[in-house]
């Protein structure tokens, strides 16, 4: 008896064994990473939501766009790698092909390759609008433009409605702007100062800081208009004139306070232009996240720098961001095709005291 049951003992152990080998080698081989595996999609938004991922499979696949989504839409537009924005034609379709989504016109002509994301019903208002309201002003009036680095549309929305926003919740309502892929601030800077897409002006990552077209500096020295670029502690982009430079004298981590107040020196040598870049709000974002307390504290912050600013400026201000910043798990971040990075609050207004 004990001799049987040692031998079904043995062979229970060795069936457990060829069991558990058998596993392994299938799970090994099923994690291969097989060329056609590739994850291969992208990223569909509106405005205020960030709507799927589309994810494709088959090489050749083609499909149209409300083929993947059932939002109704009246218009579209789809950005590539490189910063291409191509508005979506009925007629036009999306292709899987080389391990990216690639779109095509009716004749399969490529026209937007390696697609990033889609966004439905965008704003009508973009950050390269910027560069064509200063130029226009210019001609009439001085400008001041503010650059709130990393200032999300959302984050506006949320600011003013916890009373983190005691200025510009006051003023007129920002409309929502689209800015461009790559959402990050050598891109976003690049399109507002040119007013191309980063396609044309041949800024797309944080790699470039060379122009392609002349910028807003340029236009102002051809109007023979006194202009100045106030910049935190660092160079972004080579441009036209060379940016003021402001390093964190008082060590409290940030150079807001020295951009703030170095604009408010420049408003005393009458300038005709300034363009003035703060950077702190993008700074906390990624440090404590996008709707954070800490980051919240810092933009009412900034708002009572753009009073100061604002209120002594006697001329148009123009007030943007360069793109917009969604939490993650460390804190917060940009760079991706989502409604939180791509959209950003946009305003234009006198200068002056604007309370009544």
């Amino acid at each position: 008896m004990i001799k049987r049951n040692l031998i079904l003992f043995f062979v229970l152990v060795l069936i457990i064994l060829i069991t558990i080998s058998c596993t392994r080698s299938i799970s090994k081989d099923a994690e291969l990473p097989l060329p056609d595996r590739k994850d291969i999609g992208m990223n569909i938004i509106d405005s205020e939501r960030n709507i799927k991922f589309f994810s494709a499979h088959n090489q050749d696949e083609i499909f149209k766009l409300e083929d993947t989504i059932e939002e109704k839409y009246e218009n579209a537009l789809t950005m590539g790698g490189l910063g291409e924005v191509e508005y979506i034609e009925e007629s036009s379709n999306f292709q899987v092909r080389d391990n990216s989504i690639n779109y095509i016109d009716e004749n399969g002509k490529t026209i937007v390759k390696d697609v990033k994301g889609v966004m439905i019903n965008p704003p009508e208002a973009s950050i390269t609008d910027a560069y064509y309201h200063m130029s226009h002003y210019l001609n009439e009036e001085d400008v001041l433009f503010i650059l709130l680095d990393g200032f999300g549309y959302h984050q506006y929305e949320y600011a003013i409605k916890n009373e983190y926003l005691p200025y510009l919740g006051k003023q007129v309502k920002a409309t929502k702007a689209l800015s461009v892929y790559k959402p990050v601030t050598n891109a976003g800077l690049a399109a507002m100062i040119t007013g191309k897409y980063p396609i044309e002006n041949g800024v797309y990552s944080r790699k470039q800081r060379e122009l392609n077209v002349d910028s807003i500096f340029k236009f102002a020295e051809d109007l023979e208009k006194k202009a100045i670029y106030i910049e935190g502690n660092i160079g972004i982009l080579k441009t036209e004139i060379e940016p003021v430079l402001n390093l964190d004298s008082n060590g409290d981590g940030f150079t807001d306070d020295e951009v703030y107040k170095s604009t408010m020196n420049a408003m005393e040598k009458d300038y005709n232009f300034i363009f003035t870049h703060f950077h702190g709000i993008d700074d906390c974002g990624h440090t404590y996240g996008d709707l954070s307390v800490e980051t919240m504290e810092f933009i009412k912050r900034v708002d009572r720098y753009v009073e100061e600013i604002v209120s002594n400026w006697k001329g148009i201000v123009i007030i943007t961001a360069d793109h917009g910043m969604h939490s993650t798990e460390e804190g917060g971040d940009h760079g991706e095709f989502r409604y939180e990075d791509m959209v950003v609050p946009y305003i234009i207004m006198d200068g002056g005291n604007q309370f009544e």
